[in-house]
């Protein structure tokens, strides 16, 4: 599936992804943020979802 153009699921800016569930660069590094000030800086990184665990997400948020 070729990259298209949808509108960012928190604040709308237009943003490269596969299907409509995108959230742009400024609104993960925004999430990153508050994350690591909840958690704190001994995270390394977020974790990625896997293959199966994102198709059901998307499964399920297609069926929602």
């Amino acid at each position: 599936m070729a990259p298209s153009s949808f509108p960012c699921r928190v604040c709308g800016q237009a943003t490269q992804g596969v299907d409509a569930y995108v959230v742009c660069p400024a609104c993960l590094l925004g999430f990153e943020m508050r994350f690591r000030e909840r958690v704190g800086d001994g995270v390394d990184h977020l974790p990625s979802i896997a293959g199966d665990v994102e198709a059901r997400l998307r499964q399920l948020l297609d069926d929602w």
